[in-house]
């Protein structure tokens, strides 16, 4: 009952710029292991939601699920595979170089199992400091066991590759389909970095303190850039701790044939507010929206010009470059697409994601908004006022940002 008010309390704050309507979202679910075995054999099954993780681009699947609809959920996830779409857009330069390392099925069966007995060990009293259990618990991993210290190696010289050949100071590591962005909370950097930002934040302010939308700009910030490395250590540590990955290996392991890997790519810095989702579905471009929505960004709710600019760029991009590219396979008719402005001021593709309710719909509902999705003309959203990111982030997230914003505000 608490999750559901804490859930309806944020459907009642989401609040557009482009239209007067508040659009109740679904409610966030994320699939657990039992969940998964039952996708993967075919049996319909109720969700349930998780305490801990409140991540919005987990997994959202309707209960009742039939076997064709499962497997045209598997089909469309890897019809969005960065291996699938990312070589016919970087012909032109039109998203981040990259490069791929194959994954095996046992590499996979291992950082599943990895990810499951570190889950096990963290409900032990002797295991309860979770930053020193993980480093005893890595170091053993890569000590004992064969296959993750040759995927270690191999993933290492394919970094050192990629930098040298992308002529870049970090890359940014993800699997197949997702990233291990849920996993970055454990990272100690990122916590500095953070702290830092919010600082920064508050020396800045004409009142002399931090307030809530500029402490969730500082962490949404601090987040993406500790996705950011050059060591396989650095990334393969995120992979083991991540539900995300947890959960698309799982799906991975349990289809017939299992399709897998590593993708490399290089950094880009994008500014926080730059980023935006994109709904197409027959090929035409229906909707697009902020995809930071918990935050307010001052260059598009308050300069209608600037607004007006991103708006037309981002459409052009897509109509002269994204979708002759993409649109030659048939295979890109329906998609969901996030898109960036850099610093410099140059569009990109960041990724593709399926076209289903199983994708976060950011600023669009899916249960109540399906017209503006699947039609034109395109509707162009961006948030007015900033949100109730204690109600929308997750528990470890929210304590985090309670914790520093509490801290910077009563320092000197």
């Amino acid at each position: 009952q608490q999750q559901q008010q804490q859930q309806q309390q944020q459907q009642q704050q989401t609040t557009t710029t482009t239209t007067t309507d508040n659009h109740p979202k679904p409610a966030d679910c994320n699939m657990d292991a039992k969940l998964l075995n039952a996708l993967n054999n075919g049996r319909k099954t109720r969700l349930k939601t998780t305490k801990q993780v409140n991540d919005r681009s987990a997994p959202m699947l309707k209960a009742g699920l039939d076997k064709k609809d499962i497997e045209k959920y598997h089909k469309d996830v890897q019809d969005t595979y960065v291996e699938s779409w990312e070589p016919l857009l970087n012909q032109n330069g039109l998203t981040f170089r990259t490069s791929y390392l194959a994954m095996s099925k046992r590499e996979a069966e291992v950082l599943v199992k990895a990810y499951e007995n570190y889950e096990k060990l963290l409900k032990t009293t002797s295991y309860e400091d979770g930053t020193l259990s993980f480093d005893t618990f890595y170091t053993e991993l890569v000590r004992n066991d064969p296959t993750f210290n040759q995927m270690r190696q191999s993933l290492q010289d394919k970094i050192e590759q990629c930098l040298k050949a992308f002529g870049c100071q970090k890359v940014f590591v993800k699997g197949s389909s997702r990233s291990a962005k849920d996993a970055v909370i454990h990272v100690d950097q990122m916590k500095t970095d953070f702290r830092q930002r919010c600082e920064n934040f508050k020396k800045k302010s004409k009142v002399g303190s931090l307030c809530m939308n500029d402490a969730v700009v500082a962490l949404l910030g601090a987040g993406k850039d500790a996705m950011s490395g050059t060591t396989a250590d650095y990334f393969l540590r995120l992979f083991v701790r991540s539900e995300r990955i947890y959960q698309d290996l799982t799906l991975a392991l349990g289809l017939t044939a299992f399709k897998s890997g590593w993708a490399i790519r290089e950094w880009v810095d994008i500014d926080i507010g730059m980023e935006f989702r994109g709904f197409i579905k027959d090929r035409k471009f229906c909707a697009l929206c902020q995809y930071d929505y918990l935050v307010k960004i001052p260059e598009l709710a308050k300069d209608s010009k600037n607004r007006d600019k991103i708006n037309h760029k981002i459409q052009s991009f897509f109509k002269n470059s994204v979708a002759p590219a993409l649109h030659k396979q048939d295979d890109f008719s329906d998609y969901v697409a996030d898109f960036a402005i850099d610093t410099t001021g140059k569009c990109w593709v960041i990724e593709l994601n399926p076209f289903q309710e199983s994708t976060d719909g950011a600023m669009f509902s899916w249960a109540t908004e399906k017209e503006k999705l699947t039609q034109e003309p395109l509707e162009f959203r961006w948030q007015s006022v900033a949100q109730n990111a204690g109600v929308a982030l997750s528990k470890v997230w929210r304590a985090l940002l309670t914790e520093v914003l509490q801290d910077v505000n009563n320092s000197d």
